[in-house]
């Protein structure tokens, strides 16, 4: 997401506090503060906006299950109202992505039903005042073709969709695009683009953020074919939704599987992280005036992928903030683990928060949120800059 951005237990034990606001006064700067953010249910989007937080929260309990509320620098919140056209899909949807570019949103959801246990997905589109679901028909995100969806970005061009379709070629799952006309979505045609797949290279997405100066970022992998199986970390740029899409290989770690799977851009540079083997690796891409130049991947917490399916995200800033959190493993409680990357300094200590991770953002003033859920609750943490 943009500028404005795409979202311990223990910290000590001995630390009570009642934060009523993402933005209350006189924090502890060098530590992660539990923080309440208005809402029920669980949080399971964050999106940086002009006006402060967008928090999406997801209620089983509720008739309308997918919620958005802007919370603002002052503390003040307000809901943002969603009206839903498609009564079963849109009620029943959990919000994977909320982007936020001056005052306009998108959204996108999905809820897993039907005979086969296929995503049927959901889109609104609207601003900060109101979004209103945008129904489509099922062969649009779905159908035998379909790979699934990744996030959605705002971009000065209009939004983007950003996800995987079966190629052309038949040989594997293209990385795909949706971009809108008015309330419809489609995907532009463009084949023999770096998107595509082919008997030799199988692109995965991983993410995608608009630009600062304008633009897109996409991020994610390709699984290279051949004696030796490897997975390459690329990034790829458009000026425009529909492309053209350019293909930029990411300095390498000399790993044998490398996923990027979040992205987060600040004023001057952005921020990829993903897996390197076992690692959770970052790379600092800098915005230059003829393009981009990523620096090599530093490792921000060794050892520590231990399944196919971990949760990463980033988010850029002065400091940036890397979190990860792996499945469940038996009757071991779920933790998130949270590192500050700031440039120049040797050591990166990690904090350990309870629960799985849910979201991550910056707020405007360049505080970091953090939400991470447990069986019974979600809970949310904020760190000044």
């Amino acid at each position: 997401m943009t500028p404005v951005r795409s979202s311990v237990v223990g910290l000590v034990a001995t630390i009570a506090l009642t934060l009523t606001a993402c933005t209350n006064p006189a924090p502890e700067a060098d530590r992660w503060q539990p923080v309440d953010l208005p809402g029920a249910g669980r949080v399971v989007t964050l999106t940086g906006a002009d006006d402060g937080l967008l928090v999406g929260r997801y209620d089983d309990s509720a008739q309308e299950r997918a919620s958005l509320t802007v919370v603002g620098p002052d503390g003040s919140s307000r809901p943002v109202a969603m009206e839903t056209r498609w009564e079963w899909a849109g009620r029943e949807a959990e919000l994977l992505s909320v982007s936020e570019r001056e005052g306009e949103v998108v959204a996108v959801g999905g809820h897993r039903a039907g005979a086969h246990g296929n995503v049927r997905w959901t889109v609104w589109s609207g601003d900060l005042d109101e979004v209103v679901e945008q129904p489509q028909r099922f062969e649009v995100f779905g159908g035998w073709d379909a790979g699934g969806l990744t996030g959605t970005a705002l971009s000065q061009a209009g939004p983007v969709i950003l996800g995987s379709w079966a190629a052309r070629s038949r040989q594997g799952l293209d990385v795909a695009v949706w971009t809108r006309d008015g309330d419809r979505w489609a995907r532009p045609t463009r084949p023999g683009t770096p998107l595509a797949a082919t008997a030799t290279r199988q692109p995965s997405p991983g993410a995608v953020t608009d630009l600062p100066g304008g633009g897109l970022l996409a991020v994610g992998w390709v699984t290279v074919l051949g004696d030796r199986i490897r997975d390459e970390a690329v990034l790829w740029t458009a000026a425009e939704p529909a492309g053209p899409w350019r293909e930029v290989s990411l300095p390498s770690t000399g790993a044998g599987t490398q996923r990027p799977m979040a992205v987060d851009c600040a004023a001057d540079h952005c921020v990829v992280a993903g897996s390197s083997d076992e690692d959770v690796v970052l790379w600092r891409v800098a915005l230059i005036d003829d393009g981009l130049a990523p620096a090599r991947p530093r490792t921000v917490l060794p050892d520590a992928v231990h399944s196919p399916a971990p949760t990463i995200r980033t988010a850029a800033g002065a400091v940036d903030t890397v979190a990860h959190s792996e499945p469940a493993r038996g009757e071991q409680p779920r933790t998130t683990r949270v590192v500050r990357v700031e440039a120049g300094a040797e050591e990166l200590p990690a904090t350990e928060l309870p629960g799985r991770l849910a979201a991550i953002a910056t707020e405007p003033r360049g505080a970091v949120v953090v939400a991470t859920t447990t069986a019974d609750r979600t809970r949310t943490w904020r760190r000044a800059p």
